[in-house]
């Protein structure tokens, strides 16, 4: 389970990435679009190609056809978050929602998302909720300290 949570867990990251570079109103929605699905195809890729290494690093040897195919099955999780925010990104443009508020809206989803994946990580383990939410809380300080900078960066532009 872990791998797969650490998996959406690259996709949330590197969309909330983008999002802090992103300046409003500096991309058509198309381009937002396939941006977003280009980054998550991106991080799926390299996902991927770390845990080949280290699986054929850890046992010495090539890793047979089925435990790869298992490998990209679970790297494409990375792709959950950015088919997400593409699909936001789609509706805002239907409801011609502004770009700060958009931009905002999928920052703080990450930031959720964030909670949700370091929640899960922690009571997989050993199903202590305390623990659980605790590694959340942890994690969406950390999330949120990438948000204040990007605050903090808007003032400064």
């Amino acid at each position: 389970m872990a791998p797969r949570i650490a998996s959406v867990l690259y996709g949330v990251i590197a969309i909330m990435t983008v999002d802090l570079a992103v300046q409003p109103d500096r991309l058509r929605y198309s381009e937002a679009v396939l941006g977003v699905l280009l980054v998550g195809l991106a991080m799926a890729m390299t996902r991927l190609f770390v845990r080949v290494v280290t699986k054929e690093a850890e046992i010495g040897a090539h890793l047979p056809m089925k435990e790869s195919a298992t490998l990209l099955c679970e790297s494409m999780l990375v792709m959950l978050f950015p088919s997400i925010a593409a699909l936001l990104i789609l509706l805002a443009a239907w409801t011609t929602t502004r770009w700060p508020i958009l931009l905002d809206v999928i920052l703080y989803f990450g930031v959720l998302a964030v909670f949700v994946i370091g929640f899960s990580s922690s009571y997989v383990l050993d199903r202590n909720i305390r623990l659980g939410l605790a590694r959340g809380a942890v994690w969406v300080l950390m999330a949120l300290a990438l948000v204040a900078l990007k605050k903090l960066a808007q003032e400064f532009a």
